[in-house]
């Protein structure tokens, strides 16, 4: 009787062991959103990643193939500052590739972080934010170009 308690609790033990390396194998659940790239265009200034108010710049956000994504832009560190109408539009949809493409004109100088909602159904969503934060200092807006002022 005493080797089948061993044998038990080996087996056990095998089975936990089993188990939790099947866990963290397992994918991770989260955004399906894996990127946003924020373009340079034209600007030139004071900084080497010269963005401005009033320019505009391309972003192109990187997700599943029809994945629905809002953007927001975060100024500051207090989300309750995210405004959408910064982006033109602000509800993109991801094409075949999984690309979703849209404008964004910054409004206020500052610190601003691009954050995108992955919409999951009516009330849901995954957030995903973009690394670093983006600052914006004054644009001249010269039309193909943007001179940005610190």
């Amino acid at each position: 009787m005493h080797k089948s308690n061993r044998a038990a609790a080996t087996t056990a033990a095998a089975l936990s062991a089993l188990a939790a390396a099947i866990a963290f194998a397992a994918p991770q659940a989260g955004a399906a959103v894996t990127s946003i790239h924020v373009e340079q265009g034209q600007s030139f200034g004071s900084s080497a990643d010269a963005r401005g108010t009033g320019c505009s710049y391309p972003i192109t956000v990187t997700t599943e193939p029809g994945k629905s994504v809002v953007l927001l832009d975060q100024i500051g560190d207090d989300p309750k500052t995210a405004d959408h109408k910064q982006f033109q539009p602000y509800r993109v949809v991801a094409d075949a590739s999984g690309t979703a493409r849209t404008t964004w004109t910054p409004d206020r100088a500052g610190s601003h972080k691009i954050v995108a909602l992955e919409l999951l159904g009516d009330d849901e969503f995954d957030v995903y934010t973009r690394n670093g934060a983006i600052n914006v200092g004054t644009g001249v807006n010269l039309g193909p170009a943007c001179v940005v002022l610190p």
